[in-house]
């Protein structure tokens, strides 16, 4: 009797551990529920984008990876310091090192907005939501994206909700896009249950390039926010051009 008895108590444990869906249920979308896609075209991502894609990179804006303008010139410097002295050199390395690559997420709980983050903490897009109104607040912290679903059912709420993104594992607060479209007319105040509410569009987007694990900050208190701002390819082009100049050394004669 002491094997079934210890698989039993396995069992409970393990059971126990697991995270609990009490309050919203996650599954592939029922048919009849299902949302028509529609194009659109932040979608169609370009050839760099889908490179990107199959490296588990996520990007949120199509075309050339040039550094933001206020930071050009540093990187461009500090790559030549590297010895990277070479025109076509440079341009490789300034690709490589993308400044479009997601890192993290801010809820604004003031502005009512989402805002896509890169490593130097600029916005590389900003989408309108609603968190938890009176009595439902959203509540500041640091969250990470737990799990993912296409479609979710809120059993307390009896909401369907797509492209659920959880925040935690108990399904409390997540971000997604509900049912139907009269509910985006309000996106930018707080009209939610607690959760981040996207447009149908913004949510199905983000479900596409927000990878489990991704950082999820929510705050009242962001302050001033700085857009990614990519330096032009000709102004890059003339930025390498001088700074090799400027640091070429010539042979030392002998």
């Amino acid at each position: 009797m002491r094997f079934p008895i210890a698989l039993c108590l396995f069992l409970f444990a393990w059971a126990a551990a697991q995270p609990s869906f009490a309050k919203v249920v996650v599954g592939p979308v029922p048919e009849e529920k299902a949302q028509p896609a529609k194009p659109d075209s932040s979608q169609l991502a370009d050839e760099r984008g889908r490179i990107f894609e199959r490296i588990g990179i996520r990007v949120i804006r199509k075309g050339p990876a040039a550094p933001d303008v206020s930071n050009a010139e540093e990187m461009v410097e500090s790559l030549i310091e590297q010895g990277a002295y070479s025109r076509d050199e440079l341009i490789r390395r300034v690709r490589d090192e993308s400044p479009v690559v997601v890192t993290h997420l801010v809820v604004d709980l003031l502005r009512q907005r989402l805002f896509v983050m890169n490593r130097d903490n600029h916005a590389l897009a900003e989408y309108k939501v609603s968190t938890g109104r009176s009595g439902y607040e959203t509540p500041p912290g640091t969250y990470n994206i737990v799990n993912k679903a296409a479609y979710a059912y809120s059993k307390k709420y009896e909401a369907d909700m797509y492209h659920w993104m959880g925040m935690t594992s108990n399904g409390d607060i997540g971000m997604h896009g509900l049912k139907g479209s009269s509910y985006e007319r309000i996106l930018g105040r707080r009209a939610s249950h607690g959760c981040v509410r996207l447009s149908r569009a913004d949510a199905r987007y983000l479900f596409s390039i927000i990878p489990v694990g991704m950082k999820v900050l929510v705050t009242s208190g962001l302050g001033e926010v700085v857009y990614y701002k990519p330096i032009t390819e000709e102004d890059l082009m003339q930025l390498i051009d001088g700074l090799i100049a400027k640091n070429y050394q010539p042979f030392a004669r002998f």
